[in-house]
């Protein structure tokens, strides 16, 4: 049932078009001033120029390179802005290239990173409406109640949102995934201490691969997309890229329709460099967002085990719909040899139309599910304008990389929310019946939220030799203005904060190259004190000390990392005043990181990571101190293989293999249960039909969770936890030219 009364009271219908939307933005680019930014590099050293000579080149943040052919980047400006080789950062850095998604068809961006260290994805099994992502960096991001995905980034530019309206972009439309480890507020502002996880766009290039596929699966999967684009003359390219999907989910009755396309146009003389983006992206989905069963209903029921395809929810009451459009450019120009400017901007409009039914509590029986009902209708618009000056220059036998840059974001969102359960009916976990009357709801919030950040930023990369030295500062200002329509109050709220870091790596001859690094971060949080206090945001502080290892001359990379990170300002009840919280909570997170990826032998791709992770509630007044937060495991593993036959009777047949092991969770803030371990293999097969006379046709088969493996994905609380993905298989036709 479509909440079309709401939506016509409370939001704006979805009539700007993108070209206001572009008009918008160019207001506010135009009012803050072009500033200055940072581009491609100069040569590096002889020793590190050798390194790159056997490989491609990659695509950086901005989109400076070549996509990277391969599983092994070699370059990326997520963790620095600047166009620098990962071998030359003193800071762990994950990157999902191009080739590895599609050879594991990965399905949303929690599946691009489920093989990385340092990152858990997955806990919330097909709860839609995280899109599968529930994305954690070293224990922070996605998950939980909220499950709102704060560290997600698109081409080096935060994607903001309250977690109802944002996120879900389409892995289809992406180049690479770079997941930078650690505290990232220097150079992105307010960020969660973890890290961040930066997508990188397709976008128009002088090398285009032309693709057009159709694939079909279980739970009647449809989908279809193209991938084009070619040249104009000499300077400028084109690039299209869309898809559209049709299926069902695991919870039964649900389906869910996507369409999505995001056109590109590149226009360069050599020295200068704009790139035209844009986004348009509609998702329709019948299902219950937040699919939670209660503890007591999986572990231990004297009625069995509950169905894994439950669906907690009714599909005759419950919709996401959310209509996302973007509109921005990358743009660069290169002064001289040593300087360079750049600016990058993105504004987005969401739109989203939802309902759902959630639960509540379990009856003594451990059977009969009550439920509330939820409903967000809500509107949002945000700009992100980042610009920045690098400049390249010598003191004596010391080489500097200077970036300074000033960013901007703006959000504003006008939402309209209703919650209650009275006359929301109960549901037999055994025996569901659906299509019940669910009556309305009072609302329980409307608010209209303008927030915006302004940070100045300056830093500096020093070589001497074979040491490459980072330092770098920012200074940062956020301020939100929050609208109460029910209670016709106003809150503002007002923060600044200084954050720093500073990293040394050292490069041996051999491929060895020892690092350290110290780093610190910034997020605001609303609220206020008992005595009326706004709350100070949080502030997280990172020792990180590691190796990695990149043999000149080969296509492998290794990377151990051990950390200690701590997060404070956390907020924790008030031991005088019952219903309210005071900031002195604190988490520590400590933890140890392996990860390689490899070219074993030609045509072998190997990919492989461990993750220990020591999590602890260091400062609290509640019961969880000393415990660990629920979601988080204490070990994690992963391998992948990709292999390709050449020659022989099995020649253009590709196989790859993975296993993935996530250790047991902690269920709730107290430790009283815990999710159990897991462990789930994953099957791709291919196979080159260019053997058969049908030249530039591949046929692929995906297979994730082969074994059907029944597992609870993770819980947050007692009464919440989540149902993990059964077993899926998808085929795909493709055609490259």
């Amino acid at each position: 049932m479509k909440n079309t009364q709401q939506r016509g009271q409370q939001s704006t219908p979805f009539r700007r078009t993108v070209i206001s939307a572009a008009l918008h933005a160019a207001v506010y680019a135009t009012s803050l001033g072009l500033a200055l930014s940072a581009p491609a590099s100069q040569a590096q050293e002889a020793g590190a120029a050798a390194r790159q000579e056997t490989v491609l080149p990659t695509v950086s943040v901005y989109g400076e390179r070549a996509p990277e052919q391969g599983y092994v980047a070699r370059r990326s400006a997520a963790a620095t802005k600047t166009d620098t080789p990962l071998i030359e950062t003193p800071q762990a850095v994950s990157v999902i290239t191009r080739a590895e998604m599609d050879a594991r068809n990965v399905r949303d961006l929690g599946e691009a990173v489920a093989y990385s260290a340092g990152v858990t994805s997955g806990g919330t099994g097909e709860t839609t409406l995280f899109g599968g992502n529930s994305v954690r960096v070293r224990g922070f991001g996605g998950g939980g109640t909220a499950g709102f995905s704060f560290n997600e980034y698109l081409d080096g530019m935060k994607l903001q949102g309250t977690g109802y309206d944002g996120g879900n972009l389409d892995p289809y439309l992406l180049d690479r995934v770079d997941v930078v480890k650690g505290p990232a507020s220097v150079l992105f502002g307010q960020t969660q201490p973890g890290g961040i996880v930066n997508m990188v766009s397709k976008r128009a290039g002088a090398d285009m691969v032309n693709e057009v596929r159709l694939g079909a699966g279980t739970r009647s999967h449809l989908d279809g997309g193209v991938d084009v684009g070619g040249a104009i003359g000499t300077s400028l390219h084109w690039r299209l890229t869309g898809l559209a999907l049709d299926e069902n989910l695991q919870q039964a009755p649900a389906k869910r329709q996507r369409q999505v396309v995001a056109p590109s146009l590149t226009w360069t003389n050599g020295k200068t460099s704009l790139t035209a983006l844009a986004h348009y992206q509609l998702d329709d989905i019948n299902a219950t967002l937040v699919n939670v069963i209660p503890a007591a209903g999986l572990f231990g029921n004297p009625g069995g085990r509950v169905a894994t395809d439950i669906r907690v929810g009714d599909p005759g009451y419950e919709n996401w719909d959310r209509t996302t459009a973007s509109i921005g450019y990358l743009f660069s120009h290169a002064v001289n040899d040593t300087l360079t400017i750049r600016q990058n901007l993105r504004y987005t409009r969401n739109e989203l139309d939802s309902q759902w039914l959630y639960r509540r509590t379990l009856a003594a029986d451990r059977r009969t599910l009550n439920r509330s009902a939820f409903s967000a209708v809500e509107d949002a618009a945000n700009l992100s304008l980042d610009s920045q000056l690098e400049w390249k220059f010598k003191s004596g036998a010391l080489a500097h990389t200077m970036l300074a840059g000033i960013d901007y974001q703006r959000r504003t969102n006008d939402a309209v929310r209703h919650f209650g359960f009275n006359g929301v009916p109960a549901l037999d976990l055994f025996a569901p019946k659906y299509h019940q009357a669910i009556p309305a709801q009072a609302v329980f919030q409307s608010e209209d939220v303008v927030g915006r950040q302004r940070g100045v930023y300056v830093q500096d990369q020093i070589k001497l030799g074979a040491l490459s030295v980072l330092v770098g500062g920012r200074q940062d200002q956020a301020r939100s203005n929050t609208r109460n329509r029910l209670a016709n109050s106003t809150t503002l709220q007002d923060d600044d904060a200084f954050t720093g870091r500073v990293g040394a790596i050292y490069n041996f001859a051999s491929g060895v190259a020892p690092y350290a690094s110290y780093a610190t971060s910034f997020e605001p949080i609303s609220g206020r004190a008992f005595d009326g206090t706004v709350f100070s945001p949080m502030k997280g502080k990172q020792v990180e000390a590691g190796v990695k290892y990149q043999p000149a001359g080969s296509a492998h990379m290794v990377t151990l990392a051990l950390f200690d990170l701590t997060q404070q300002n956390m907020t924790t009840g008030d031991p005088g005043h019952t219903g309210f919280s005071i900031q002195t909570g604190e988490v520590r997170t400590r933890g140890i990181e392996l990860e390689g990826k490899a070219q074993l032998v030609k045509d072998l791709d190997l990919t492989a990571a461990y993750t220990y992770l020591d999590d602890e509630v260091t400062r609290s007044n509640n019961t969880d101190l000393g415990k660990r937060r629920a979601q988080i495991p204490t070990h994690s593993a992963s391998v992948w293989a990709n292999y390709t036959v050449r020659a022989g009777a099995l020649a253009g047949l590709g196989l790859g293999l993975g296993a993935r092991y996530t250790g047991k969770t902690q269920g709730d803030t107290i430790n009283s249960f815990a999710a159990p371990a897991r462990t789930l293999f994953d099957l791709a097969l291919r196979y080159d039909l260019g053997r058969l006379g049908m030249n530039d046709w591949m046929a692929e088969l995906h297979v994730n969770n082969v074994a059907d493996k029944e597992y609870v994905a993770s819980c947050f609380a007692t009464h919440s936890c989540y149902l993990g993905l059964s077993r899926s298989a998808r085929a795909t036709l493709k055609y490259n030219w």
